[in-house]
């Protein structure tokens, strides 16, 4: 009985410490605040038209915030009737407690973002890393109400990193309020 307390108090120590190390503070993400909660999405762009639901808060005891998002694209003359749905993590990077996120979507794009908010915390800019040979995407919130957000998603071309076209175009409102 003695031995398997003992290994279950080895084992539990280092996880114990570890989340005690990342507990946030409750102001930690006052800035995206205006993003929490649930949205209806409409807009479109490039894929069409679309319209969708989506969530961002925070999980994990507060140490990332997640926003899942399900969009439906109706049929057009040129393509099926198509769902898109996606995962954003925004996180602290630990070397430097830098704002990171990555993207995830069910065609296999995974997308890592450097995460800015504007001085006047009315805007969140989400800007991909610079790969050679490849695209770079720009994705801006901004605050367009009380319980209303747009967002702006752009793609900037191989070998033009900051020649940003805009992709698609949504406006949110906020669920339940």
């Amino acid at each position: 009985m003695y031995r398997r307390a003992m290994l279950v108090a080895l084992i539990l120590v280092p996880f114990l410490s570890l989340q005690a190390q990342q507990a946030r503070s409750a102001d930690e993400w006052k800035d995206f605040g205006f993003l929490f909660g649930e949205w209806t999405w409409v807009g479109g762009g490039k894929p069409g038209q679309g319209k969708g639901m989506s969530t961002f808060r925070p999980e994990l005891d507060g140490t990332v915030l997640v926003r899942k998002t399900h969009l439906d694209y109706p049929a057009t003359k040129e393509r099926a009737a198509f769902g898109h749905d996606d995962l954003i993590y925004v996180y602290h990077d630990p070397p430097d407690k830098s704002l990171r996120a990555i993207f995830f979507d069910g065609e296999g794009h995974v997308i890592r973002y450097a995460v800015t908010v504007a001085p006047d915390g009315n805007s969140i800019e989400f800007l991909s890393d610079a790969a050679p040979g490849g695209t770079r995407c720009r994705m801006t919130y901004a605050r367009a109400g009380a319980d209303s957000v747009t967002e702006k998603f752009e793609i900037a071309p191989p070998g033009k990193p900051n020649d940003f076209a805009t992709y698609v175009e949504f406006v949110a409102n906020r669920v339940g309020r």
